[in-house]
C-alpha cells in the first residue's frame, strides 16, 4: 500500500529533516525515538521499533520534487514484506482455524488450537495496522503535513 503527502518543503530539506530525526540519541548513543531511518538503503526506509517477537512496521520513502515543494510517497511494509502480507496471513489463519475446528473432534484442546490459529494472525494484523498509523503520524509531524493519503498504485 502506498500513501502520499505533498509539502511545500524542498526535497533537500525533507531529507535533512529525516536525517535530523534519525540523529536524536541519548548520552550512550542509543536512539531515543521509536522511529529509525535507514538512509543507506536504496530506497531509504523508516522502521518503527517493535516488540522483538514481531516484524516492525516499515516504509520505503520516495521524495520527488513537486512544482511547489515535494511529493513524499511511503510504501508501507511489514519488515521486509509488503503491507498486504499481514492481511494475507490473517486471512489464512482464519481459514486454517475454521478448517481445523470443522475437522478436529470437539474438545477443549482443539477449540484452543483453532482459536490460536485465528487470533494470533489477527493480533499481528492489528499490531501492524497500529504501527502503520504511528509511522505515518510521526512522519507527518516531521514534515508538517496534516496526513498521508492512501492512493491506489
Amino acid at each position: 500500500m502506498h500513501v502520499h503527502a505533498t509539502t511545500p518543503i524542498s526535497p533537500d530539506q525533507v531529507k535533512e529533516r529525516f536525517e535530523a530525526a534519525a540523529r536524536v540519541t541519548d548520552q550512550e548513543g542509543r536512539s531515543t525515538r521509536w522511529l529509525r531511518y535507514a538512509q543507506d538503503r536504496r530506497p531509504p526506509k523508516f522502521f518503527l521499533s517493535s516488540v522483538p517477537v514481531t516484524l516492525p512496521a516499515a516504509a520505503e520513502v520516495a521524495v520527488n520534487p513537486d512544482g511547489h515543494g515535494s511529493h513524499v510517497v511511503l510504501r508501507l511494509m511489514w519488515g521486509p514484506l509488503p503491507a498486504p502480507f499481514p492481511r494475507a496471513v490473517a486471512a489464512a489463519g482464519v481459514l486454517l482455524g475454521l478448517l481445523f475446528a470443522m475437522v478436529a473432534e470437539r474438545s477443549l484442546g482443539s477449540g484452543i488450537i483453532a482459536s490460536l490459529f485465528i487470533l494470533l494472525p489477527l493480533a499481528a494484523l492489528l499490531y501492524q495496522r497500529r504501527g502503520e498509523r504511528e509511522l505515518q503520524a510521526q512522519l507527518s509531524r516531521i514534515l508538517g503535513v496534516p496526513t498521508f493519503e492512501p492512493r491506489p498504485h
